[in-house]
């Protein structure tokens, strides 16, 4: 995997390991990063990617949560279906039709199929509490980015144990990318499965005002449900921000990086994590992932 990008966290004394397991014909690897074993046990939380699939960016995210003091798990959700070294943006204009396509025909794999989607969530979060660095007297929390944002509302979806989740510039309904079409990736049946809602979590909803994937009928409908279900929800659109403001320039297309929407949306992340993990001392980091910077 392809981790070179300047400005990266440099994670020093922190632990590193991968985990890999099969499931439905498919190889998975993850990466994660855990505090030095002096800071004690620490909370999970796992990290779901865009659509590009997992590459040096949730690696970064990790490596920036371990310095936060958390455990950060980076989470492939495509596995073969993209592989590792065909992730990141093609260099090659005449190439891109063909990456677009590949990459979107694995997100319609997950969110046309959503028992599968929520099978494949609830691996990843055993496999990261099952790690030695873990702190399991703590429910796990879930951050996601684009189609990641849309994977940890599948896990308050699927009721998974979690103590609280945050999309960036997440879609809010699973199975109704309007991308994917434009792309012309393949879309087989829409496979739903019953919702059991996990009503002790926190969601916190991180949105671009100007994000044109998410409209103002998408949110009522999202906002709707929530209130039904009985979940407790916080959404933030920030005004003037784009799809994809969270991601660095580096992933190419997909990273519209806007500071100032980053920067409150990740303080806002750092604020929940100190609601669901109460007690756990939170290191200050200069700049998160993306390299934006983050006040003290």
């Amino acid at each position: 995997m392809n981790q070179s990008k300047e400005n990266s966290p440099s994670g020093l004394d922190l632990q590193r390991s991968e985990i890999s397991f099969s499931f439905r014909d498919n190889n998975y690897k993850g990466y994660l990063v855990a505090p030095s074993v002096e800071q004690g046990l620490r909370p999970l939380v796992l990290i779901f990617h865009n659509y590009q699939g997992l590459k040096f960016f949730e690696l970064d995210v990790a490596e920036y949560l371990a310095r936060l003091g958390y455990v950060g798990l980076a989470a492939d959700l495509y596995g073969d279906l993209v592989p590792p070294h065909q992730r990141l943006w093609p260099e090659n204009e005449q190439l891109v039709p063909a990456f677009r396509k590949r990459c979107f025909e694995a997100l319609v794999s997950l969110d046309h199929d959503h028992e599968k989607f929520r099978a494949l969530l609830k691996i990843w979060l055993e496999k990261g509490l099952e790690s030695p660095f873990v702190d399991k007297t703590f429910a796990p929390a879930a951050i996601g980015y684009c189609f990641g944002g849309m994977a940890v509302l599948e896990c308050i979806r699927s009721g998974l144990d979690v103590g609280g989740v945050v999309s960036f510039h997440g879609l809010l309904q699973t199975g109704e990318d309007p991308s994917a079409a434009k792309s012309g990736a393949m879309r087989p049946p829409l496979k739903l499965c019953e919702n059991n809602y996990n009503t002790g979590a926190v969601v916190l909803v991180e949105n671009g005002a100007a994000d044109y994937l998410v409209t103002n009928e998408s949110k009522e409908r999202f906002f709707a449900e929530m209130n039904e279900a009985g979940v407790d929800w916080n959404f933030h659109d920030h005004s003037g921000t784009p799809h994809g403001f969270a991601l660095p320039p580096t992933l190419g297309p997909s990273g519209h990086l806007h500071e100032n929407s980053d920067r409150r949306s990740t303080m806002n992340m750092l604020s929940l994590f100190k609601e669901v993990f109460p007690g756990v001392p939170q290191n200050h980091v200069d700049r998160n992932a993306a390299g934006t910077t983050i006040p003290v």
